[in-house]
Formats: structure tokens, sequence, C-alpha cells
């Protein structure tokens, strides 16, 4: 990143303002506005090398955020059962990093971004020119929970670590089931909160409270939008303790401090503070995967 890249004082002031009008704004708007408060350099400044946007999935001590987030992203695809030729619709997709890995380890026909945030929108398409794969992913801005897809028209719809900010999530399970062929797999990575307490302590203002359920509250609406063979894995053991530990190394390191604005570092710093509301709200959320299938 070169000096003009970096963060600057503006860019906090700019963040602080953004932060105001995120608090400010109605519902609906909340999850399209969060992504835009810092630069996208904040945003990515805990990775490595990519712009991933996800807690990760930890196998080893030896794992970066990079390879947790490549991990997920990959354990998502298998759940889904991502084949040679699919069509895929990818909704909530970031900056598109998992879009890229899955065409290039699963050869699908084509992958078809949806993001309500234009910043995430151009930067992936950007990069999908720039690597000459617009033909086969295709990102363009629009919502979850207001597809105009036709029917059948994927094999495949997931949802990676991003339904949790569609409004209702149930909207974008029945606009799924829709635009399925029969026969057709979703697949979502999704936080869920564990017992009651957690249902008053939304650990972000971008996740409606309709949403905040538990796991068996989630497979009955999946079911009530026609789905079958509805399942939920927790792997929350992989993730948020690993996470924690990977950002708390991170603080200090001096990519981190260049990359990342001012403000984002002395949250960051805040929320992983010894017992500190990060880890307790951690502790009362799940992490899962959950797949389902649109019947014959």
């Amino acid at each position: 990143m070169t000096t003009s890249q970096r963060p600057t004082a503006w860019q906090d002031l700019l963040s602080f303002g953004r932060s105001v009008r995120l608090a400010l704004s109605s519902p609906e708007t909340r999850a399209k506005r969060a992504y835009e408060i810092f630069p996208p350099s904040t945003w990515t400044a805990l990775n490595d090398h990519s712009s991933y946007l996800n807690f990760g999935y930890w196998r080893s001590e030896a794992d970066t955020l990079d390879d947790a987030c490549q991990a997920l992203a990959e354990k998502l695809a298998d759940a889904a059962g991502f084949q040679e030729g699919d069509r895929i619709l990818d909704a909530g997709f970031g900056y598109g990093d998992q879009d890229f890995m899955w065409l290039e380890r699963h050869n699908p026909a084509k992958i078809v971004g949806l993001n309500v945030t234009p910043t995430h929108v151009q930067i992936a398409q950007a990069k999908a020119r720039e690597r000459g794969l617009s033909d086969r992913l295709i990102f363009q801005e629009g919502s979850a929970t207001a597809m105009t897809f036709e029917p059948s028209s994927f094999d495949r719809v997931v949802a990676l670590e991003s339904a949790l900010h569609f409004r209702p999530r149930e909207e974008f399970f029945r606009q799924a089931h829709h635009i399925l062929r029969p026969g057709g797999v979703l697949a979502t990575a999704d936080i869920l909160p564990l017992n009651d307490y957690s249902r008053e302590d939304l650990f972000s203002p971008t996740v409606p409270r309709e949403n905040w359920h538990d796991g068996n509250e989630y497979l009955a609406r999946l079911r009530s939008a026609g789905f079958v063979n509805a399942r939920l894995t927790s792997i929350r053991t992989h993730v948020y303790e690993q996470w924690c530990r990977w950002a708390e190394r991170k603080l200090d390191a001096p990519e981190f401090q260049q990359n990342a604005t001012w403000g984002y570092r002395r949250w960051l710093h805040r929320e992983l503070a010894d017992d500190t509301r990060m880890r307790r709200r951690f502790a009362n959320m799940d992490y899962v995967i959950v797949v389902a299938e649109k019947p014959m």
C-alpha cells in the first residue's frame, strides 16, 4: 500500500460522520452503509494479503486469517456441493475473494454476486475485468431480499457470513427457493444466538432483530420457505476465539497501524481488551453452516 492509500486524519473524520449517519439511518439501509464507514484498507487491515471479510474457519494454530477465511469459503462450497458447470448465486459477496477461488477450484459455468454496498461491487468488478473473468464472474448491486432473477436460474445459492444482515433473512430464503432449480441447494455460513441472553445483545446495528433467533427457528423458517432436508452444523469452536487471538497479535503490527484508521484501531483495541464486550458476545453466539434443498 502506498502512502497516498493509507488512512489519513481526514478519513477518520469521514468515518466518524458515516458512523453518525449509520446510527441515524433506517434499518433497511444500515447494512449498505456499514461497510462504507471505513475505507477498504481498514476493513482488510487484519488480513495479510487477501480482502476476505469473515471470521474464518481455523484448522490449526499455524493458520493466518487469510488461510482461515479461505478455509471457511471452501467449507461452504463443500456443504453446497459445488459441481463443474454450476450456476451459482453468491448473496452478499464482500470483495468477492471467495468467488475467484470457487471459479478456479470448482469450474462453475458462472457465479453471479449480489451486494448492496456499491464500493464492494465496484472493487469486485474491477478485479474481474483485470483478470478477464467478467463473463463468468458477474458482480452486481442489488438486495438479496429483492431479487429479480427468473425461476430455476441457479443450481446453488450461497451466503458467506452475510445472511444475518438480510432484512429479513426469511425473505431471502423464499426468494432463493424461487430462483433455484428443483433439486438446487441453499447453503449459508451464518451467526446465531446461543441463548435468550444474547437475543438482547445484538452484536451489530446491521443485524435485524427479527433475524436474531436460534438454530431450531432457523431450520423452521427454511422449511416454511419450502426447503427440505435442512441441516445445521455448529463450527463455533473453530471460529471466534481463534479470530480474537489473531487480531490481538496483529493490533501492534506496523502494517495494521498503517492500513487501519485511528478510529478502527482504537475500537478494536478496546473490544479485545481482557474480559470486554467482544469475547462476552462471542460466548453467547453460535457460528453455523446450514444447508437445505429445494424439492425435485
